[in-house]
């Protein structure tokens, strides 16, 4: 049987040989670990790297402060009275207490001390103690200093090293914790409060007439 003129019998090469280079090029396409870091790069991953341990300490650091707040017990605290005998809380166990931090370079502070004392007139005979807790570095003689010129009564405590405003977990002057005749805390204040006020003087005086 003769095969048409000019049809070639023989099936074309379908697989022909690759060239050495292509086939080289195609192998380094495909090899793992062939990745260029640039410095700027690497620098990034490191500042990354930091900034997540940095992120890790202070997540453990906070949890590891503890916050005072409404229905805690009260920690207990002994402090030199500006006077210079100690005072403890436990000593006015039974009785409502107003524990309240303060500084006298804090102008939020020094605005409301003269409410507080407002306060602590009209309630003292009701069963009010007030314990006001200045952070003030030194000695005290700027504290007396200023109890002096205000005319403020209540009792003052230093705490220059600021042990029991940590030990409350307080991060913002001023800040005041209404301590009930169990020693838990039934109210807090975060910031100065216009203490005379009708609205402020029932919580108070509520808390002073539960048993």
């Amino acid at each position: 049987m003769k095969h048409p003129k000019g049809h070639n019998s023989m099936p074309p090469e379908t697989n022909q040989q690759e060239q050495p280079e292509a086939v080289e090029k195609r192998e380094e396409e495909f090899l793992p670990g062939k990745v260029s870091v640039t410095g700027k790069e690497i620098t990034f991953l490191v500042l990354i790297i930091i900034f997540v341990s940095l992120l890790v300490v202070l997540i453990l650091a906070r949890d590891k402060t503890t916050i005072i707040t409404v229905g805690d017990r009260a920690p207990e605290f002994q402090l030199p009275a500006l006077g210079g005998s100690p005072v403890s809380l436990s000593d006015y166990r039974g009785k409502v207490v107003m524990v309240h931090f303060w500084a006298t370079w804090c102008p939020p502070c020094v605005e409301e001390l003269p409410v507080l004392e407002s306060l602590y007139q009209t309630l003292k005979s009701e069963g009010l103690e007030i314990l006001a807790i200045s952070i003030d570095k030194g000695e005290g003689s700027i504290v007396s200093t200023f109890m002096k010129r205000y005319g403020l009564t209540f009792p003052v405590l230093l705490d220059p090293e600021a042990s029991v405003s940590s030990s409350y977990g307080t991060f913002k002057l001023p800040e005041t914790y209404i301590v009930d005749r169990q020693g838990v805390v039934a109210y807090k204040a975060i910031g100065s409060r216009e203490w005379t006020v009708p609205v402020n003087v029932n919580i108070v005086r509520n808390i002073i007439d539960k048993r």
